[in-house]
């Protein structure tokens, strides 16, 4: 009776080996593979444009406006913006972020090997090699990008200057080059491929 439980157990034991085998195509490949961050903000809203209300007949003086906003991180935050100004309540008012929103021309940067570019929130980085890992560094806010290490020793910075992104700095360590994006602020991103090019979108 025990010799059939010690049998029965290592047979549970090799079809559980083999099903975590095959749950990767390749079990003896790396883990780490150009990926999504994990700052991908899953089922993202869309972009505010314009937003007009009305307030009562019996208001006056518009004392102060309230905006209640989402962190990256989930958690909620206000802002309060004082005013103390007198208003017409006959004519709506106007929260509007279309004027702010730029024909941005797009951009081109180079430190040997690599060429990139910007064109509004997505910044686009031509290599052939492979990213092999992703992370981000606070204060300044910035993607960092390890990438394959091939034969040239490429280092140096530039200052972008544009908006969302600020510089770009590479370095070489033994294995791999490290390719540094400062942002202006903390936003979420992905990244993806696009042929020889990788491509960071900010939100």
């Amino acid at each position: 009776m025990r010799a059939w439980i010690r049998q029965g157990l290592v047979l549970w034991i090799v079809v559980g080996v083999l099903l975590s085998l095959h749950a990767r195509e390749n079990p003896f490949e790396p883990v780490i593979q150009p990926k999504e961050d994990s700052f991908i903000q899953k089922n993202a809203k869309d972009p505010f444009k314009d937003l007009d209300f009305k307030l009562p007949s019996t208001a006056r003086i518009l004392k102060s406006i309230t905006i209640t906003y989402q962190n990256i991180d989930g958690t909620i935050g206000t802002k309060t913006i004082p005013i103390d100004e007198s208003i017409d309540w006959h004519y709506p008012l106007l929260l509007t972020q279309k004027g702010a929103i730029l024909n941005e021309d797009v951009r081109y940067w180079t430190i040997k090997p690599f060429q990139f570019f910007t064109q509004g929130s997505k910044f686009y980085l031509y290599t052939s090699s492979s990213i092999v890992r992703s992370f981000v560094l606070p204060s300044p806010y910035r993607i960092v990008l390890d990438i394959e290490k091939r034969d040239e020793n490429p280092s140096g910075s530039v200052q972008l200057g544009v908006k969302y992104f600020t510089k770009v700095a590479v370095g070489v360590h033994k294995d791999f080059y490290r390719f540094v994006i400062t942002l202006d602020g903390q936003y979420p991103y992905d990244i993806t491929r696009d042929g020889d090019y990788y491509i960071i979108s900010v939100r």
